[in-house]
């Protein structure tokens, strides 16, 4: 039971409670003056920057050109060489030199964690592959995609020169160089290959004769590409110059 003081009006009493709550409330959310809590991690790091390397890395002849003064420790995005310099420099314990004065070895892990975190965190977010290299195709890419595209099986290594070789491969781009006298060999058997798929309907009649070796053996099959149980006979590839029904 709530007992009121005579002359007291019982809104004064509702409103006092109601502001010392609201101060008790106040007082118990809100962080110490001195509390960590206050920094921004950009902030300290920033801090250790302007204590330990803003002395040589300011001025119109900051030592090896970084302006450490101007720099935007809380922006990854921009500065990427930097950053990553920055890092290389901490993580060896290069910087600051050794005849000066250094942080102790957790602000060291601390700055770069910062910097680690932060690059990684953007490397995620916004993925950058670097610059493709120009590739051009190779003599088996070439003859791939030239039946894939037309559907002839053309033999471009009698036609194209072999490939340069790389790391032992022939399809790194930056080892496919193009010559000009590489180029006028592509665009001579690129006349040949569209000639051989559009056909030409004025050639004459012309044979062909398939002969079947005398010692090739007749009691299976002969491979892949002939048909599942049978036995013997031939496989011959032919590339007929127009299309039509023969």
């Amino acid at each position: 039971m709530i007992r009121l003081r005579s002359g007291t009006p019982l809104s004064m009493w509702l409103a006092t409670a109601v502001f010392v709550s609201a101060v008790t409330l106040s007082a118990q959310n809100s962080p110490p003056q001195n509390s960590p809590a206050q920094s921004s991690p950009s902030a300290t790091n920033r801090a250790t920057l302007d204590r330990f390397c803003i002395s040589c890395h300011r001025g119109n002849t900051p030592a090896a050109g970084l302006h450490l003064d101007t720099f935007d420790i809380a922006n990854f995005e921009t500065n990427g060489a930097t950053w990553e310099k920055l890092a290389r420099k901490l993580r060896n314990r290069e910087m600051p030199p050794a005849d000066m004065r250094r942080p102790d070895e957790a602000t060291y892990k601390a700055l770069v964690e910062y910097i680690e975190s932060g690059r990684d965190r953007l490397a995620e977010m916004k993925p950058n592959p670097g610059r493709p290299t120009l590739h051009r195709l190779n003599r088996t890419e070439y003859g791939n995609a030239i039946r894939d595209l037309l559907a002839l099986e053309m033999d471009v290594t009698e036609l194209l020169p072999a490939d340069d070789i790389g790391y032992g491969f022939d399809n790194i781009g930056d080892v496919l160089q193009v010559s000009p006298v590489l180029l006028e060999r592509y665009l001579s058997t690129a006349r040949k290959i569209s000639r051989t798929a559009v056909g030409d309907t004025t050639i004459p009649v012309s044979y062909q004769t398939y002969d079947v070796p005398h010692r090739l053996i007749q009691d299976d099959r002969l491979g892949e590409d002939a048909p599942v149980g049978s036995r013997g006979g031939t496989i011959v590839r032919h590339l007929f110059s127009v299309d039509g029904e023969y």
